[in-house]
């Protein structure tokens, strides 16, 4: 009589073909909860390594974007500053040829330069707007009021001291993109670069002053020549409205791009990525039949007693 006993390299062999069922097992159930295809990175190296670098490139593109908003914003902001400054000068204008009336009366004449007085604050206060913070007329100097009404330059009484400087700040926008985000308060309000600009034509804050004391004096001629300054003021500002213009239309086209960019990256990401759902549930059920059959033969084996070996 022989006796047969089970053989122990066999139980091993199927415990772990057991084993390795079950991940087979779970990551197709990953897959098809998922939608994605790789589960794990040693699923497929080379496809893993594509997937990450699209997905490296598409973050890369999304911060691009966040900065071009960041950008985006304080351009329109002053852009929206420059504008109101432009309604300003279109007023001082109409004012100052209502000054040139020659019906006009001393006291008339007193008070339109007391509106010219109130758009000068206005003035002011638009100089030293800040956004988030930050004045935005200041050039990098953004922790400081640009403007101080209460300090004149030397050599031009009616202009006021500007604290800031004619730096551009600058965001990185794409790759090998930048971009400025601002205007420095001397170009906007004074015309050029501070000191030099002090006085000059398109100073309008000397321009408005001289307004102020030429209609309170009843001096036509410097009236008209306040006038003739606000004119050129006017005609430079309406540039630095289309300079503001033109770089948000440039950074706006760049985030399209990107946008496109990352909406192909994702298409091809996700076919790399994308799980084959036929062939996904076909291994699903195999694996799950192959179990299920293990599992029986395991169990057969284990309920057996000596007798069920004995020849």
């Amino acid at each position: 009589m022989t006796i047969r006993t089970p053989n122990p390299t066999n139980s091993a062999r199927m415990l772990l073909d057991l084993q390795r069922s079950k991940e087979r097992y779970s990551n197709y159930a990953t897959q098809l909860t998922t939608g994605k295809a790789i589960v794990n990175l040693g699923d497929d190296p080379a496809g893993s390594a594509a997937i990450l670098n699209f997905q490296a490139s598409i973050d890369q593109n999304r911060q691009f974007m966040s900065q071009i908003d960041a950008a985006t914003g304080y351009l329109q902001n002053s852009e929206t500053v420059a504008t109101s400054v432009q309604t300003q000068v279109t007023r001082l204008m109409e004012l100052a040829q209502s000054g040139l009336n020659g019906t006009q009366s001393t006291v008339s004449r007193g008070a339109i330069a007391s509106e010219v007085d109130g758009i000068f604050t206005s003035l002011v206060n638009l100089a030293n707007t800040r956004v988030q913070g930050k004045y935005i007329f200041a050039g990098t100097n953004t922790t400081t009021p640009p403007f101080d009404a209460a300090t004149a330059p030397a050599g031009s009484p009616n202009s006021i001291t500007y604290n800031g400087n004619n730096a551009t700040i600058n965001f990185t926008v794409g790759a090998s993109a930048t971009t400025a985000t601002n205007i420095a308060g001397d170009t906007l309000f004074l015309g050029g670069a501070a000191p030099g600009a002090y006085g000059g034509n398109l100073d309008l804050f000397n321009a408005t002053k001289s307004l102020s004391q030429a209609l309170t004096a009843g001096n036509t001629a410097n009236i008209q020549a306040a006038y003739d300054n606000l004119k050129a003021i006017s005609s430079h500002l309406n540039d630095s409205i289309t300079h503001l213009g033109g770089l948000q239309n440039s950074i706006d086209n760049i985030r399209t791009s990107l946008a496109d960019i990352n909406t192909n990256l994702k298409a091809v990401q996700d076919t790399v990525q994308g799980v084959d759902y036929p062939s996904a549930i076909t291994g699903f059920t195999q694996e799950g039949t192959a179990q299920s059959a293990t599992l029986s033969v395991m169990a057969k084996i284990s309920s057996r007693n000596l007798f069920d070996y004995l020849a």
